[in-house]
């Protein structure tokens, strides 16, 4: 690797599979030192992948939806590796079902995951990159901000959010020079979109809908982290408050 991210600290939420677990692992490999969170019930596999990442990765279980726990990563970031200059809100779930079948809770704990927690996260991080003298925050946002899946309407709603979120935040710390961008994936072949195939009537006929939705196909967890890259990067420096599309041509269509 060429080193992109050398001298870089970055967190990472979400870390332990799919698209998270592709960036621990590409940000590793360009010299940024990273920690990375996520449930309890990942620990395993989030161990295993810091384990083999050598001692510039670290991992601590983290709920994003819990502000001591935000607090928690970004201060142990701090005393291990230094102020985080890279921050990603990668964490996220998709919940299936129109407004008729979600319960409240399900509503809620939809945009707590994938939205709330990109304010407890940032809420920390912004005034230690401002004294750092700025950094790069990526926000996971999706097509779905686009697109009006009609199987989730809560989730599009949420990324949507992200998006938009990132805009104002981009445009506020500009002055810090703090750029914050919403990457914006088309569907990816991870664990999360598995386990959505898994719950519809048939699975197969959703696949093949999905897979027409996008002239490229499916992505893979590597074609997102190679995005974050750049955007993490030194070679963004002029990109804040921006959508960045990483669909295979979804949102063209």
């Amino acid at each position: 690797m060429s080193g992109r991210l050398h001298g870089k600290v970055a967190i990472i939420t979400g870390g332990a599979s799919g698209i998270g677990a592709a960036m621990v692992t590409r940000f590793a490999a360009e010299g940024a030192r990273v920690l990375f969170t996520d449930l309890a019930s990942q620990q395993t596999a989030a161990e295993s992948l810091a384990r083999n990442l050598g001692n510039a990765v670290i991992f601590r279980v983290g709920d994003v939806t819990s502000a001591s726990d935000c607090n928690h990563a970004v201060s142990t970031a701090c005393e291990l590796f230094g102020p985080p200059t890279v921050l990603v809100n990668n964490a996220g779930t998709a919940i299936v079902g129109g407004v008729e079948e979600l319960s409240e809770d399900d509503w809620d704990r939809q945009f707590d995951v994938n939205v709330k927690s990109v304010y407890l996260m940032c809420r920390p991080v912004v005034p230690l990159m401002r004294k750092a003298g700025g950094g790069s925050i990526i926000n996971i946002a999706s097509e779905s901000a686009f697109i009006a899946f009609p199987m989730h309407p809560a989730y599009c709603a949420s990324k949507a959010a992200v998006l938009h979120l990132s805009r104002s935040l981009g445009v506020r710390y500009a002055a810090d020079r703090i750029r914050v961008n919403a990457l914006c994936p088309g569907t990816i072949d991870t664990p999360l979109y598995r386990s959505f195939l898994s719950k519809q009537a048939d699975p197969d006929a959703v696949h093949k809908m999905v897979l027409a939705m996008h002239p490229l196909g499916l992505g893979t967890p590597e074609d997102i982290a190679s995005a974050a890259l750049y955007l993490a990067s030194d070679e963004s420096r002029y990109v804040t408050a921006a959508p960045m599309h990483v669909d295979g041509g979804s949102t063209a269509m």
